[in-house]
């Protein structure tokens, strides 16, 4: 065996200068030469994968029925966790992702697919060095397969490979396995597959990829030689990534005519030019400057909706569901001089409660659970209608298990707990029913307009599936917001603004009606009301705000029917959006204030005391997350507009921007790690975070201690915090009382260190071992350097 085989055999990973000379390395003991599909024989000219879909969506097809790239990215999640519940795969094809697209029809949706092809045959390319050693391999008489963790299936994997391969590397290439025909991925039973049909030892495979747990170490697991792929070194990845991130950007760099430049307008003006509206109390600002024309536009949006309706010989009737729509009600009644529709109590809880007829309805309401939120498992069984008594039994079998929400998702779907759930959930639209028939006087043939907030049309969606059969009418959803970002919404929804994401809950805390929300109806089908949780102090405020709402719309009614005025809709319109999204990112201080203590009653805690933003956590919060990224818009205000304009963009664009990246000033710190008889020293980097403050993260290994030598570089510091953290990041133990101080003088987080020496340990005494990485994060601001060195930047000398 030569020098180089053992050396290739030892080495878990290739770069591309390696390539030509991966088969004079193995010799004669390799028979089956297996490669990855995407990303080591095929690249994409995209700088992700994810933006394939935003190619798709300037398709004809995409552009035409509205798809958005984030709606695709959704659907896919969707149906990865719908899949496990249906037949235990988590494969999916195109066909189980753009079933969620639940608007389309399914030709539609068979549309969507071949225009997602033929978008990955345009921006596709085989990647060359991957070409010649298909080549090279064919010409040893070494078999040709292709193995890809992929939703496409081997015959549209096919179409793919055969428009950019040369015809003698697609003739070389015997087999293709693509995980979604086989029903599990590389990483689970694959490659299990492919050394069955091979008929090989699996030693004498050779298998090539660019994902290290897919490609190397699951069939490395099995006696495969493999070897992961390194496209680029750490260096160029990270330059890559910001490349990217300046790639969604340029939008706000072009000229005319390449930038989207959209017309201001301000149709309100004249309005506020002709109101009192000293002294521009809180309520005044909010209300009628803010709010006001929102509604406005509103209303003038729902009376065309419900008129053109009409011209088309509908029945119509229109439903504001309690508690949110009340405002709305108030609003149209306002702008058309006459009571428009009727105040329904239904909410979305329970029109989801009462959905659940089948398996199927079960597995499409779990599969709507997202899991990168904390899985409330009471709040699930609440949602399906299981007693207490049920759901504490089936929570104690699913921590049971290693993985318990997905324990706890197939109890649910055990024939005797379904049944349980059927019966229930028969029993309330059975009451459902008598108040919609009764109350509401929903007669065969009608078409309802369910009015609301809005945001995904999910109580519409599930009204539909509980009661299409019950009903036959048409059911429509007009609504003020919707999110563009998901493709499971109701198929005949509308909204006044169409956002991308929606940031305006206190916005939808100022048009609730005064009492406790639906929480069933008793045999007579009269709604159940829950007992009324928001304070008085809240509801004050927030009447007076709705009075200068409808003063507002009084007063543009008044003003534009005696100017004779007549505005055109998409004007209002993106006034509207305009003003919603200047109060959501841009509160003045007044609205600050005014807001301050407010609560939502459906997400107050236990105690009861938590509210919908709180200005004091932002600079804490800003410790911990140097990207203003997961802040709200409200607390990030507190910060200034240059944090909230960054998370704003950072959101909207979905840029892969670290911590580190925020920007380039570090401060420097030595350390030693490591116990009394051995140690090493390391010069690290704190990255700055805000207001002089830099973080650092430093390792945590159990039985050692980490000696910061902060006496080098500084006189006087303040430490406002060292946690002891896992690897992502949450919040951990406060480690500040484990410090072991040597030459420095401590007054509260003011640490003076006394000369060059100065050092602090962090002991880890009493702390545990940890399964887990665990890291120490540590806060603090210089206050005086030693020899008075300012903060370094990159280049400066050390």
């Amino acid at each position: 065996m030569s020098r180089n085989m053992r050396d290739t055999n030892h080495k878990a990973q290739i770069r591309v200068a390696d390539i030509p000379h991966i088969l004079d390395d193995f010799g004669d003991s390799i028979k089956v030469l297996s490669l990855d599909c995407f990303d080591t024989l095929l690249w994409r000219k995209t700088a992700t994968p994810r933006d394939v879909f935003t190619v798709l969506a300037d398709n004809p097809v995409a552009r035409r029925l509205g798809i958005t790239p984030h709606q695709r990215i959704s659907a896919a999640e969707r149906a990865d966790r719908a899949k496990p519940l249906e037949n235990g795969s988590r494969e999916i094809d195109l066909g189980d992702i753009y079933r969620f697209f639940t608007s389309l029809s399914g030709e539609e949706r068979e549309l969507l697919a071949e225009a997602e092809i033929r978008t990955e045959m345009n921006i596709c390319f085989a990647f060359s060095p991957y070409v010649e050693l298909i080549r090279q391999a064919r010409t040893r008489g070494i078999k040709i397969i292709l193995v890809s963790d992929t939703y496409l299936r081997e015959d549209e994997l096919r179409r793919l490979l055969a428009r950019h391969l040369p015809a003698d590397v697609m003739q070389a290439i015997t087999k293709i396995y693509c995980s979604v025909d086989y029903g599990t991925s590389k990483s689970h039973a694959l490659f299990q597959f492919v050394i069955k049909e091979c008929g090989l030892p699996a030693s004498q495979l050779l298998h090539i990829g660019d994902n290290d747990v897919a490609d190397a170490q699951a069939p490395r697991k099995l006696g495969v030689r493999a070897l992961h792929f390194l496209q680029f070194d750490h260096e160029v990845t990270d330059f890559l990534r910001l490349q990217h991130a300046a790639s969604s950007l340029i939008v706000l760099d072009q000229a005319a005519p390449d930038a989207v430049v959209l017309p201001c307008y301000s149709p309100f003006r004249p309005i506020f030019a002709v109101a009192n509206l000293r002294p521009y109390a809180p309520e005044t600002m909010i209300g009628y400057m803010s709010f006001g024309p929102v509604l406005y536009a509103y209303a003038r949006f729902l009376m065309d909706e419900v008129e053109a309706l009409k011209q088309q010989g509908r029945r119509v009737k229109v439903f504001f569901l309690l508690r949110d729509a009340y405002l709305l009600s108030a609003a149209c009644e306002a702008y058309a001089g006459r009571p428009v529709g009727k105040l329904v109590r239904i909410r979305k809880f329970l029109a989801v409660a009462a959905s659940f007829k089948t398996r199927a309805d079960v597995d499409y309401y779990i599969s709507g659970i997202d899991p990168e939120k904390v899985d409330d498992f009471h709040a699930t069984a609440k949602q399906l209608l299981l007693p207490p008594e049920v759901t504490e039994l089936l929570i104690r079998a699913a921590y049971k298990s290693c993985d318990p929400q997905t324990a706890f998702h197939q109890l649910l779907r055990d024939d005797d707990v379904l049944g349980l759930i059927f019966k229930n959930s028969f029993a309330l639209r059975a009451r459902m029913m008598r108040y919609m028939s009764e109350e509401l006087a929903i007669e065969e043939g009608d078409t309802i307009i369910l009015a609301d907030i809005g945001y995904y049309g999910t109580t519409q969606e599930y009204l539909n599936r509980a009661f299409k059969e019950e009903f036959n009418v048409d059911m429509l959803g007009r609504y003020l917001i919707s999110t563009s970002e998901e493709p499971y919404r109701p198929e005949n929804g509308k909204a006044l603004i169409t956002t991308h994401r929606s940031d305006y809950e206190l916005f939808e805390q100022c048009c609730i009606l005064k009492e406790g929300m639906v929480v069933d109806y008793d045999g007579d089908g009269k709604p159940v009301l829950d007992d009324i949780k928001l304070s008085e102090w809240q509801y004050e405020r927030v009447a007076k705000i709705q009075v200068e709402c409808l003063r507002f719309i009084h007063d543009a009614r008044s003003f534009f029917t005696k100017s004779g005025v007549m505005h055109e809709y998409s004007i209002l319109q993106r006034a509207a959006h305009a003003a919603l999204f200047r109060h959501g990112y841009m509160p003045i201080e007044a609205e600050l204030e005014y807001f301050k203590g407010f609560q939502n009653d459906k997400f107050m805690g236990p105690d009861r005391t938590k509210t919908l933003y709180h200005l004091d956590s932002a600079w804490k919060s800003v410790m911990s997350l140097p990207s203003p990224y997961r802040l709200g818009a409200f607390e990030t205000r507190s910060l200034g507009l240059d944090f909230v304009f960054s998370g704003l963009v950072q959101k909207r664009f979905q840029l892969d921007l670290r911590p580190e990246d925020m920007n380039v000033i570090f401060s420097p710190l030595k350390i030693s790690i490591g116990s009394i008889h051995d140690s090493k020293v390391f010069l690290l980097r704190a990255h700055h975070l805000y207001d002089g403050y830099f973080s650092i993260m430093l390792p945590y290994v159990s039985g050692t201690s980490v000696k910061m030598l902060l006496g080098e570089h500084y006189e006087w510091l303040q430490i406002a915090d060292i946690q002891l953290i896992n690897s992502a990041r949450s919040e951990g133990r406060n480690v500040s009382s484990f410090l072991d101080l040597k030459e420095i003088n401590r007054e509260g987080e003011i640490y003076q260190c006394l000369s060059q020496a100065s050092a602090a340990t962090v002991c880890a005494v009493d702390l545990q071992q940890f399964t887990t990485p665990h890291y120490y994060r540590m806060v603090f601001r210089p206050l005086v350097s030693r020899a008075s060195a300012p903060p370094r930047r990159p280049g400066a000398s050390q």
